[in-house]
């Protein structure tokens, strides 16, 4: 028995060892899987934080892919109204908002307006002008039966074009000499009359080289037939004969007490140029320049020269000419319409309100003769200016995390700080006009032109710059364009 226990003993001794063997490498395994699952877990999770790292990139680009759509299509909608687009711009909207209020009054003619259909007083007009013939009366349908009734009276008014040809006889002094001006030192040449009507066509009324050839031909019964070359001669010489014009209207500008001044982009060559413009109520003067620098201008010797308050856009390419600047309220206008049209947002709304209510009321004292704000009243805008600053500022605060927002912070900006005294000169000032609408008309010929065909040298803006700087001064001062143009080919000078 005792030697069965001891075998029966050693037999668990071995089971034991066996067992505490088995679990031993059992228990490694079991550890090698727990870490083989650690790495696994640890795996998943590095993928998983990767995956939303991932995530939340994406997220922030559609997020910024989706303001960028937002903010493109509130662009796209903006239109010349509430932005600083040109009309061309606008293209097919049947709809361009604008700040005008809407009228009660039916189109056509209002009530009291008086008349400009053809009647007495307008023929005796006619007829008193020099230049009408009273022709002999035709008689119609008149025989011995008739005669002594009183006839039905037509009055037709209208004109006749004739190709006159005149032979000048220039005899020679006691010393010889013929003494032949210039203009006809050649047997044959062209007279002053068609030479303005030429450019009148070309330069005033917008047509081009083939129009104005077809136009002459057309009137003449094809007796003139024009080359291009003949008509780039004219404006050339017209640009010539023009310098003492453009001198004096240089020379009023220089003394003017203010200059509206803004520049356009055009075409020469197909390059881009730009055409900077300088006008009052009065005159205009245009120049072309290669690119919208402040050097480019520094080469103009008007610009360093002018010593008068400068009303422009937002611009700070005029900085350095002048001795002041005034901002246009319409340009801000329209910037603050292109923030309230599309931002719910008080404040932009207030500032569009505050502008036009003392535009109005500047209006208002200066046709009762008056000068200026008086003190206590000009602090009084300026406060209420300021409170609707805050609190635009305040409302924009509370909601800046808008990315579509960022014009109006910019505006904001300026209009708080950094262009404040420029924008609010206006009310200040009355001798200065709160807009720069007067040179944005001027400018508008050079957009039209733009559109029937670009210039091909620099040259050619310029001679377009000079030619229309005097016809819209012509128009300005009540100036006949063509009767202008034929004395200034005979070298007479109208703008003193």
């Amino acid at each position: 028995m005792f030697r069965q226990m001891e075998e029966l003993f050693s037999k668990v001794d071995k089971l034991t060892l066996e067992v505490q063997i088995q679990k031993k490498q059992h228990d490694k395994e079991i550890n090698k899987l727990k870490k083989e699952q650690r790495k696994e877990i640890q795996k998943f999770k590095d993928e998983l934080k990767e995956k939303d790292i991932k995530i939340e990139k994406l997220e922030k680009e559609n997020q910024k892919l989706k303001t960028e759509i937002k903010r493109l299509k509130t662009q796209n909608k903006k239109d010349s109204s509430n932005s600083n687009k040109p009309s061309g711009t606008n293209g097919f909207k049947k709809v361009i908002t604008n700040r005008r209020e809407k009228s009660d009054k039916k189109q056509g003619g209002q009530e009291g307006h008086k008349g400009n259909s053809l009647g007495k007083e307008k023929l005796e007009k006619i007829l008193n002008k020099e230049n009408v013939i009273k022709n002999t009366p035709i008689e119609i349908n008149k025989n011995e039966k008739n005669k002594n009734l009183k006839p039905y009276k037509t009055t037709v008014i209208d004109i006749q074009i004739d190709v006159t040809v005149t032979d000048y006889l220039y005899y020679p002094d006691e010393n010889g000499n013929f003494n032949v001006p210039q203009k006809h030192q050649k047997h044959i040449v062209y007279g002053d009359n068609l030479k303005a009507l030429a450019i009148d066509l070309m330069y005033e009324s917008y047509n081009s080289t083939d129009a104005t050839q077809n136009i002459i031909s057309s009137i003449t019964d094809n007796s003139i037939n024009l080359s291009k070359g003949t008509l780039m001669n004219w404006a050339k010489e017209a640009t010539e004969k023009l310098e003492p014009e453009i001198k004096n209207i240089e020379k009023e500008l220089l003394n003017a007490y203010y200059a509206n001044i803004d520049e356009s982009q055009i075409k020469v060559n197909g390059e881009t140029f730009n055409e900077v413009c300088v006008s009052d109520t009065k005159k205009t003067r245009m120049w072309a320049m290669k690119c919208k620098k402040h050097e480019e201008l520094e080469k103009i010797n008007f610009f360093k020269s002018f010593m008068g308050i400068i009303v422009k856009d937002g611009t700070d390419l005029y900085n350095g000419f002048g001795i002041a600047f005034s901002q246009c309220i319409s340009h801000i206008q329209r910037y603050l319409k292109g923030i309230y049209d599309f931002v719910n947002h008080k404040g932009p709304k207030d500032m569009a309100n505050f502008l036009t209510k003392y535009n109005e009321y500047r209006k208002e004292l200066i046709a009762k003769g008056e000068e200026k704000f008086g003190d206590k009243e000009y602090r009084q805008i300026i406060n209420e200016y300021d409170e609707i600053i805050r609190d635009w500022k305040k409302e924009w605060m509370a909601d800046n995390d808008n990315p579509l927002y960022d014009d109006e912070r910019k505006l904001l900006s300026r209009m708080e700080d950094a262009d404040k005294e420029q924008i609010l000169y206006f009310l200040k000032d009355f001798k200065v006009p709160a807009t720069n609408n007067q040179v944005e008309t001027d400018q508008r010929n050079i957009k039209i032109k733009q559109k029937i065909g670009k210039f091909r040298s620099e040259v050619g803006a310029e001679i377009y710059a000079i030619i229309r700087s005097c016809i819209n001064t012509y128009k300005k001062q009540a100036i006949n364009v063509y009767s202008a143009l034929i004395k200034a080919f005979n070298n007479e000078t109208i703008i003193a």
